[in-house]
């Protein structure tokens, strides 16, 4: 959080969760600090302690059952399926019968066993460097203290008073269950230190049209009940002690974004197609099964990446066949007929997967990472490829590797599969024949070796983050050199441009996943390039299908063509930024990003 001062107005940057604004005063939720004693129980208390706590979850389960009820009649299906993830959480096998396993071993009581178990999968969050699954932590306290409550029997309330004044809730955290009981009519906006704008609380903030700002330390700001507050939850911006001049153009500025919200929710089931005719298709990028229901919301016409190593980074041990089964067929399932990319696992790098030791090298991003890891664990591997395999009975999942390099890689990981398909044939179990097969163009290696390379699969998927940071050779997270990771660079779009010449040669398509696709000017210069699909963050698809529909196609590759003889990214960007000004309106204040795009 950065925190700026304009007379006696204080204003902090955090991050935006839920787009829109709001203003009114504070109110905050203070949560009751929460102890779990820990109390020795005899031998033959064991099962009884355990039964307590069986009981417990099942009481737990009706609750939230309850809510997903109220939830699926007050707002929407795909709301109130947030609420199946907590259900998940409460017949997790892994964790239950660890806390069951404590109780007997370590002779304690249920409540203890319980809080420690989540406690220890929060921690392992918190360390974690990808915000995502930090994200989940909430989901994780709010089961956690629904079944202690249960436990303890405690008469303290786990839902937000009915409160006949406007008001903006200000809290360190928020649980999906809280948020689904507040007050619409009241409840104007929202504040929390901790949260992220993929966690399941801004999920239902934005479902609930709810604008909230994430990020906030509320003790620095100092934010006290009662004070005037504006939320920005489109730029992430909190305004305290507002001037009359900051609440006159932030009052301007939402019936400005609620029109615009209005506009283009009406293109959420009209086709992503230029004024001349060229069909772009508009993809999602996920990690966890949850999401799809934020695909569907906002009209995608696939799932273009579906990052399933945030399968692995959830659980202590590797997931079984079942377990990747089934997450893999729900998001088939709910996504059907619409196509669903699932990338292998792409461990390493920034994302570490404990169970296969991916640490401790000098440089991750250039080690033992992704398809690598793969290849040389074959036996996940192809536990992983079964469980693809089976749930791609449905007829629309499309399997992608990571980080090919080389024609070795590419050539080894379709020995991998062709053997998992040669068990499935002995042993007639169904499953896609037809299933499309792609490869990610991350690294320059893959560029150089496009043409070859496209002979092996059915189609390309172009992640940018990294293209951009090995063609540059820019670590973006320093922040010496962060303002020379250049997307626009010549060399990157020269790549790209390579890229989609030589898929046209073998006739198979290219998408790109990475960052630049949620761009609305980068977006231009990929489709006038050739891209023909663009996955990018659920929120960013509608704003995309505008511009999209108010495109030409032939001025947009007239542009592509131009900029490749270009020399400097300052050139390019400023041609696309002139030529189409009337589609970015890069100065217009009505300019609203719905969620800001994530990296591949």
């Amino acid at each position: 959080m950065t925190i700026s001062r304009r007379g006696r107005s204080i204003i902090a940057q955090g991050v935006p969760a839920s787009p829109g604004f709001a203003i009114g005063t504070v109110h905050l939720l203070r949560p009751e600090a929460r102890v779990i004693k820990r109390r020795y129980i005899a031998p033959e208390e064991s099962k009884q302690e355990v039964a307590r706590l069986k009981n417990a979850l099942e009481e737990a389960k009706r609750e939230i059952l309850a809510i997903k009820k109220q939830v699926l009649h007050d707002v929407g299906e795909q709301e109130a399926r947030i609420f199946d993830s907590h259900i998940l959480i409460l017949d997790d096998r892994e964790v239950l019968e660890g806390v069951f396993q404590d109780i007997e071993t370590h002779r304690i009581n249920a409540e203890y066993a319980f809080s420690s178990r989540i406690n220890s999968f929060l921690d392992r969050f918190e360390n974690l460097s990808g915000g995502f699954l930090k994200d989940r932590m909430a989901d994780l306290r709010d089961i956690c203290d629904r079944v202690i409550d249960i436990l303890t029997a405690s008469e303290s309330p786990r839902t937000i008073q009915d409160i006949v004044t406007p008001i903006i809730v200000v809290a360190h955290t928020l649980s999906p269950s809280t948020v689904s009981q507040f007050n619409l009519k009241t409840t104007l906006g929202l504040v929390t230190e901790v949260g992220g704008k993929t966690s399941h609380v801004a999920i239902l903030a934005r479902s609930l049209e709810i604008p909230s700002v994430t990020g906030i330390n509320l003790q620095e700001l100092g934010l006290e009940p009662g004070q005037t507050i504006i939320v920005d939850g489109t730029a992430g911006l909190v305004i305290v002690n507002p001037s009359l001049r900051d609440i006159k153009e932030y009052e301007i500025k939402k019936a400005a974004y609620v029109a615009l919200e209005k506009e283009l929710f009406t293109l959420r089931d009209l086709s992503s197609t230029t004024l001349d005719g060229k069909y772009i298709e508009l993809s999602a990028n996920i990690e966890l099964p949850v999401e799809v229901e934020a695909v569907l919301q906002y009209g995608a016409d696939s799932i273009g990446l579906y990052r399933s190593e945030f399968l692995f980074l959830t659980h202590e041990t590797i997931p079984d066949e079942e377990h990747q089964y089934q997450a893999y067929k729900y998001i088939s399932e709910r996504m059907s007929p619409r196509p669903v990319t699932i990338r292998t696992l792409d461990a390493g790098g920034d994302k570490i997967v404990q169970q296969l030791r991916v640490s401790g090298e000098a440089n991750p991003f250039l080690g033992w990472r992704s398809i690598r890891v793969c290849l040389d664990n074959t036996d996940i591997f192809k536990t992983q490829l079964r469980g693809i395999l089976r749930a791609s009975a449905t007829g629309n999942i499309r399997l992608m590797f990571p980080m090919i390099s080389n024609l070795n890689e590419i050539r080894e990981a379709r020995v991998v599969l062709d053997e998992v398909k040669a068990e499935f044939e002995a042993k007639q179990i169904p499953y896609d024949r037809n299933m499309e097969l792609g490869c990610m163009i991350e690294v320059p290696s893959a560029v150089v070796m496009a043409e070859e390379l496209s002979k092996y699969v059915d189609f390309f998927s172009i992640g940018t983050k990294d293209l951009i940071q090995f063609t540059l050779a820019v670590d973006r997270s320093n922040e010496k050199i962060a303002d020379m990771f250049e997307p626009h660079s010549p060399a990157v779009l020269r790549m790209i441009s390579w890229v989609i010449k030589a898929a046209r040669l073998q006739g198979i398509k290219v998408s790109v996943c990475g960052e630049m696709a949620g761009d609305l000017l980068s977006a231009i210069i990929l489709i006038g390039l050739g891209i023909d699909e663009l996955s990018m963050v659920p929120g960013s698809i509608l704003e995309m299908k505008k511009m999209i529909r108010s495109l030409s196609f032939v001025e947009a590759k007239l542009a592509g063509e131009t900029i490749l003889k270009m020399t400097t990214a300052e050139d390019i960007v400023a041609h696309i930024s002139q030529k189409f000004s009337h589609l970015l309106d890069l100065n217009s204040e009505k300019k609203v990003r719905l969620v800001q795009p994530m990296g591949a």
